[in-house]
């Protein structure tokens, strides 16, 4: 087993453990953990989760995420969102915020991302119990211009989400997220 396998499989399990793997930036936040299942150039699994940060007059979050791909690769992104304008109370049910990452991906190197998370609650919209949201944030990495994105879509089932997901560490994903 090559060096980087060990260090990839003993910082899964560290984030299983503390429960401090953390995800993307989201439009909705809420405390969660989450797993997910994917193709991003390879097979790979990604771990995480969402806290809730309690402030004043923002809703705030911090994320990160643990992705390991079949082909030995991995990357580790953690992040927080500041929604400006909550989904509540607006027509239609629109989040507006900022989300800023910080990442690390093996031959990729590390990276820094700010930019724009939008989203929308689908209750009020269509009576389905489901949101959608997104963040595409430019930023610089160890290799000059680094671009992150995703793409999210979550169905509620009580303290259980389903979910469907693209972004720039997987490219395809579908998932489940545990809220607590």
């Amino acid at each position: 087993m090559t060096t980087s396998a060990r260090l990839a499989r003993s910082l899964l399990g560290c984030a299983f453990l503390a429960g401090a793997a953390w995800a993307n930036p989201s439009a909705f936040p809420e405390t969660a953990l989450f797993a997910r299942v994917g193709y991003g150039g390879a097979l790979a699994v990604a771990a995480g989760g969402e806290l809730l940060v309690p402030t004043p007059y923002l809703d705030t979050s911090a994320q990160g995420q643990l992705r390991l791909a079949a082909d030995g690769r991995f990357a580790l992104r953690l992040s927080g969102t500041a929604l400006v304008f909550p989904a509540l109370g607006t027509e239609p049910p629109l989040a507006l915020g900022l989300g800023a990452d910080l990442g690390y991906g093996s031959g990729a190197g590390f990276a820094a991302h700010l930019g724009l998370v939008l989203g929308s609650d689908l209750l009020f919209v269509a009576r389905v119990p489901a949101t959608v949201s997104a963040y595409l944030a430019p930023g610089y990495g160890a290799q000059g211009f680094s671009l992150a994105w995703s793409l999210e879509a979550r169905y509620y089932l009580e303290q259980v989400a389903l979910e469907l997901s693209s972004s720039d560490l997987l490219l395809l994903g579908v998932g489940v997220r545990y809220l607590f």
